[in-house]
């Protein structure tokens, strides 16, 4: 009798931490996929904002920037990749520039002149 209660403990025992050790994998595994996800956007954010500083920066030349391929260059240099439409209206006293990369990050930029 004591033989089979203890064969039953180990195997709700083993059941139990199947259990447990399943779900801990399952859970580790969909965080890794956030932080990858999360660690992606705010990359792009980095390069959209290092963008949007080169072209403050260089606003006296910005007719060396050009759009195609779903790229951004300046002087055939690629500039930011993936950009799905890009706009850019220049007045005499501001540069409006419409940009959106990767339909994640939209942004309508002003820089004044």
């Amino acid at each position: 009798m004591k033989n089979s209660f203890s064969l039953l403990e180990i195997i709700l025992t083993l059941i139990i931490s199947s259990i447990v050790i399943i779900y801990s994998t399952l859970y580790t595994k969909e965080l890794i996929l956030e932080n990858k996800q999360t660690q992606q956007l705010e990359i792009d954010k980095i390069d959209f904002l290092a963008t949007k500083i080169f072209i403050e920066k260089n606003k006296n030349s910005i007719e060396k920037l050009s759009y195609s391929n779903n790229n951004l260059y300046f002087e055939n240099s690629l500039l930011l990749k993936d950009v799905r439409e890009f706009n850019l209206n220049k007045t005499s006293t501001n540069i409006t520039i419409y940009i959106n990369l990767k339909n994640k990050i939209i942004q309508t930029w002003k820089i004044p002149l």
